[in-house]
């Protein structure tokens, strides 16, 4: 069965309560305080603050939009990876099986891929002769 709260106990809650209120009340006009002081400073107009506000809200959303990238790995299981990131689990997993990671390339990625170079001493060239006034 539920307890009932006393009369007492229910006006003691509304006076805590309207405390709290009256604090957030008093914290939000000591901001509007605050920006008025700096409106009556700086002489700023209705369209001035318009304008911050627009300013200040499009800074939390991105403004320019994300290209897509390419795929550069895939497994032909619809298992794709853009090689940004963290390399995916698939991938690892065939890698520890023993596949080279170059086996996955997809299409471009494959012309872009640079071969390995054997390390050959590089050729010197013949000495020139000296001439030699006669």
């Amino acid at each position: 069965m539920p307890r009932r709260s006393t009369a007492a106990a229910i006006h003691a809650q509304i006076r805590m309560l309207e405390k709290q209120a009256r604090k957030l009340e008093m914290g939000a006009t000591k901001g509007l305080r605050a920006a008025a002081k700096v409106i009556a400073k700086h002489g700023l107009s209705m369209k001035d603050l318009k304008e911050a506000f627009s300013l200040s809200r499009g800074k939390n959303k991105r403004s320019v939009a994300r290209s897509k990238v390419a795929i550069k790995y895939s497994d032909g299981n619809d298992n794709t990876w853009t090689g940004r990131g963290r390399t995916p689990l698939w991938l690892v997993a065939a890698e520890k099986a023993g596949k080279k990671r170059e086996m996955f390339l997809v299409g471009a990625a494959k012309s872009k891929a640079k071969p390995k170079r054997s390390k050959a001493p590089a050729k010197k060239a013949a000495p020139v002769p000296l001439q030699t006034a006669a």
